[in-house]
């Protein structure tokens, strides 16, 4: 709300500036699922 507040002060756009942040908060996830995924399997084949 505050971040929606200071972009429409700053003159931005709220509608263009969430897409990079919903661009960035997607990928991080996926890598998040990745990394646990590798990690089942290694401890899987590890063990």
């Amino acid at each position: 709300m505050a971040d929606r507040m200071l972009q429409t002060r700053l003159g931005f756009d709220p509608a263009s500036a969430t897409a990079p942040f919903v661009a960035t908060l997607v990928d991080v996830t996926g890598i998040v699922i990745y990394y646990c995924v590798v990690l089942l399997i290694l401890q899987s084949t590890l063990l």
